[in-house]
């Protein structure tokens, strides 16, 4: 049995090694959390500033695209605010053209300054997505640096402790694959495909089960 844990020394006050490690975890925490946030409370902004609905219609696209990177499309709308007609492109970039060109589409646009706009049910969307799966990594870091110091700090065997680090970085994975789906394809979409999963893992797992018994 190890009884030297790698983040605390035999006196029980923790390494060098392991405060600069955990201030590396905390301020990756940190800074993912912030950038979660802040896509998050942009979208909501957003959607409070422009209050406004219009009707508009896609009349063309923008591409980019960077060495190595597949291209990027951004939908350029036509529509009307007031009496005056306007023509901009939104702020998120796509990875397909999702929209038809001539295809009309509802925006909400900001009445102290109409040049200023988003696609409804589909910009925000995306931005609020992001900053929800920035929030979930941060949070599944934290989880992370309270378990390894709950760990460390105690005298565990190394094989119970690395069954138990094994569990949690596998539960990570799935949760941040759960969150990431549903982010693209939503909630109940997602709920479909790990439902169906996890019935085809439920019946693998008695079937293996019978075998055995056989």
């Amino acid at each position: 049995m190890d009884k030297t844990p790698a983040l605390f020394g035999q006196s029980g006050k923790m390494s060098a090694k392991g405060i600069l490690l955990i201030l590396f975890l905390v301020l990756f925490t940190l800074g993912f959390g912030v950038i979660g946030a802040g896509l998050c409370y942009s979208a909501h902004m957003k959607e409070k500033t422009c209050s406004a609905a219009a009707e508009g219609k896609v009349i063309k696209y923008k591409e980019n695209s960077y060495i190595g990177q597949k291209r990027r499309f951004t939908p350029v709308v036509k529509y009307q605010a007031g009496n005056e007609i306007f023509t901009g492109e939104t702020n998120v970039w796509y990875s397909s053209r999702i929209f038809e060109t001539d295809e009309y589409v509802m925006i909400g646009y900001n009445p102290a300054n109409p040049e200023e706009f988003y696609i409804k049910n589909y910009d925000l969307n995306i931005i609020t997505r992001l900053g929800i799966i920035f929030l979930v990594i941060g949070g599944a870091i934290l989880a992370v640096t309270v378990t390894i110091l709950i760990l460390d700090k105690n005298n565990l065997d190394k094989e119970r402790k690395g069954a138990i680090q094994a569990g949690i970085i596998i539960g990570g994975i799935v949760l941040f694959i759960f969150v990431a789906f549903a982010a693209v394809t939503g909630l109940k979409n997602t709920l479909c495909v790990f439902g169906g999963m996890g019935l085809f893992a439920l019946y693998g797992w008695s079937h293996n089960k019978r075998t055995k018994k056989k």
